[in-house]
């Protein structure tokens, strides 16, 4: 029992009045504003003792709370304030409810809830990337307890990133649009909500494109460049290289760069050629070549003391000058003309005057027999010209097979126009007869093409079409191309002048199916699953060349070959030299010189003829036996080693025959 007298009284006070209170623990509790302290001190001793009394309140020395503990040492007081700072005392009571003094004040501060951090800014990067290359994104935000941070991304696709750096980089492997968001968390885990999403567009790296220049023919001992061109759609060219592939060692300055050069070798007679290959690479580490061949000559060829330059024939040691101009020496000229007469002039059979009804586009021109005054002579050659309005001429041809009967090529005439034409014979020894006289014809008007596109109407492609792919519908650009069925495929091929100085337009294009009669020629290529084309370009002067670029609705083989057909001489040949096809092998280009090799007319007069197509590999081809008619018969045959004709320039592609017509609205006339 607890003394009450005075004495004792302040005895107890006293005694209370020294114990301490000290703070033991600190429990923060994880619900809201359920913070709480455990206060613990020395025990008092008297045996009065009756219990404590916790005193706090959020004033230094100001309790506005008190709470009877009991005699129960440590207490928890419990409701505090997070983010508060409280003081602390105690004192003791006996059972006369005696209460001592304070004890020594205590304070504890407690801690503010953490906050999640805020949400952060939009990812900062590119725009725009290729498919597997790494983009940088950048973020940033604030945490309200100032704690450190860490960012995740969402790059798009499901695929999130691990927690790091406020600065990430990803790359993606299929192209499409993305959105970029970026989310962070504090140190004890609170997480923010997701920023807002920054869109990125991957697209597909495409290849580069390569152009090592067109083949030459110099001098030995000269300097030579080469010059390389090319582009890239997406990120540009990287880098350029050039390699010697073949023919006598040079040493390349700039091989490293668009335009190398070197030293051609010298050479005493003959020529030796060497190749080169450029290779475009460009900054998605994707390269492309092209090659080119470069002739070297001896300053004479032929050893024959006549520089080339001078030399008429440097290939011919007999012969240097050639003064008509008749491709015929003057050594050659001056002996046949000892030797023996002319042939008899030929005898037109048809057409001929008086013969009013109106023939095909595709006339056949018949001779009577060749018949030479001299023993033993045979019939060699012939030559063929057709003539149109104010005497221009459109066929100035001469044949080794079609000698007395001649299928005029597809695209020379045109519907409902008036032609008269003649013939010579030259023999066996080159005596060259006086020329015929002079029959006519008319062509007739057929309905083929009623909306006079020149176009066939049933090969005319939809409205739709754009084979270029330059986002103009083509019916659109008559002038610049013209697209068309191919007959007996579900190919369509479009026919492009577009970048060619010298053209002037598209005038008509024509499909015809590969089983067409005069397709089945010799050395015919087995397989043509894209048909056969025909094409009339206008250009600028006679004599121009043409650069013409046709477009496939579907990719070429790969091992494809540029095959052309002289309708003339009734063959085909492998002319894969004239003819560049692009890397995807959606299209090919060609380059065609009106009158030059490859113009079946034969004349500078603004017209080529050439059919040609795209071959693709086979031991087979078609051929005949030579009907010395323009061509009529089939049957199998190996087209390796056959010589080209001199008056072929185009190719095939993918199995295609192509016969290119470039018109010049000049007046020409053939030569005598």
């Amino acid at each position: 029992m607890i003394k009450t007298n005075v004495s004792e009284s302040k005895k107890f006070s006293r005694d209370l009045v020294f114990f301490s209170v000290l703070l033991v623990a600190l429990l923060i509790s994880v619900w809201a504003r359920a913070e709480q302290v455990t206060l613990a001190w020395d025990a008092n001793t008297e045996s009065d003792l009756a219990g404590y009394k916790v005193h706090y309140g959020t004033a230094s020395g100001s309790y506005t709370t008190s709470v009877d503990v009991h005699k129960v040492i440590p207490s928890i007081v419990t409701g505090l304030t997070a983010g508060q700072t409280y003081y602390f005392a105690v004192t003791a009571y006996n059972a006369a409810n005696n209460q001592s003094g304070y004890s020594n004040q205590v304070s504890y501060s407690i801690p503010a809830p953490n906050g999640a951090p805020l949400t952060p800014a939009a990812p900062s990067g590119a725009s725009g990337g290729l498919v597997n290359a790494s983009i940088a994104f950048s973020t940033s935000a604030s945490d309200p307890n100032l704690d450190s941070l860490e960012y995740r991304y969402d790059w798009g696709g499901g695929v999130i990133s691990s927690w790091g750096a406020a600065s990430q980089s990803h790359s993606w492997s299929v192209a499409g649009p993305y959105a970029v968001k970026a989310q962070a968390r504090d140190s004890h885990f609170a997480e923010s909500a997701w920023s807002a999403g920054t869109t990125v567009t991957i697209s597909q790296n495409q290849p580069p494109t390569a152009n090592a220049g067109q083949d030459q023919t110099v001098n030995a001992g000269v300097a030579v460049s080469l010059n390389g061109t090319g582009s890239d759609p997406d990120n540009g060219i990287s880098s350029w290289l050039w390699t010697q592939t073949a023919g006598t060692s040079v040493i390349l300055t700039g091989a490293a760069t668009q335009q190398a050069r070197f030293m051609a070798p010298n050479i005493a007679t003959g020529t030796a050629t060497l190749v080169f290959e450029l290779r475009a690479t460009d900054a998605g580490n994707l390269s492309v070549t092209d090659t080119i061949a470069v002739t070297v000559q001896s300053a004479d060829l032929d050893g024959d003391g006549v520089p080339n330059s001078q030399d008429a024939f440097p290939n011919d040691p007999t012969e240097w000058k050639d003064s008509d101009g008749d491709g015929i020496g003057d050594n050659a000229e001056a002996v046949a003309a000892q030797v023996k007469p002319a042939p008899d002039a030929p005898v037109l059979v048809s057409p001929v005057n008086g013969e009013r009804e109106p023939v095909s586009r595709m006339p056949v021109l018949q001779t009577a027999a060749f018949h030479d005054p001299v023993a033993g002579s045979t019939h060699a050659k012939t030559r063929w010209q057709v003539f149109g309005e104010d005497d221009v001429c459109v066929l100035d041809v001469q044949s080794t097979t079609a000698l007395t009967r001649l299928t005029v090529p597809k695209l020379v005439l045109e519907e409902g126009t008036d032609y008269y034409w003649r013939a010579q014979f030259t023999d066996s020894m080159g005596k060259i007869s006086e020329w015929s006289a002079y029959g006519d014809f008319s062509t007739e008007t057929t309905d083929a093409d009623l909306d006079a596109n020149g176009i066939p109407d049933v090969q005319e492609v939809a409205s739709t079409a754009d084979l270029d792919r330059d986002g103009v519908m083509d019916y659109k650009q008559p002038q610049y191309i013209k697209s068309v069925k191919m007959e007996g495929t579900n190919v369509q091929i479009g026919v492009s002048i577009k970048g060619c100085p010298t053209c002037i337009g598209v005038e008509s294009v024509e499909s015809e199916d590969v089983r067409q009669l005069d397709s089945y020629a010799y050395g015919k290529p087995k397989k043509m699953p894209f048909a056969l084309i025909n094409f009339k370009i206008a250009v600028a002067n006679h004599g121009d060349t043409a650069v013409v670029k046709l477009y496939f609705s579907q990719a070429a083989s790969y091992f494809s070959k540029w095959y052309k057909y002289d309708p003339i001489a009734d063959r085909w040949y492998d002319f894969s030299a004239y003819a560049k096809f692009a890397s995807d092998r959606r299209s090919v280009t060609l380059t065609l010189k009106d009158g030059g090799p490859g113009d079946a007319d034969g004349v500078a007069n603004g017209v080529i003829v050439d059919p040609a197509g795209v071959a693709e590999a086979d031991d087979e081809i078609v051929s005949s036996g030579g009907s010395g008619a323009g061509g009529r018969a089939g049957g199998f045959i190996a087209s390796s080693g056959a010589a080209a004709s001199p008056l072929s320039l185009l190719g095939l592609l993918s199995l295609s025959a192509l016969v290119a017509i470039v018109a010049c609205g000049r007046v020409s006339r053939c030569s005598q």
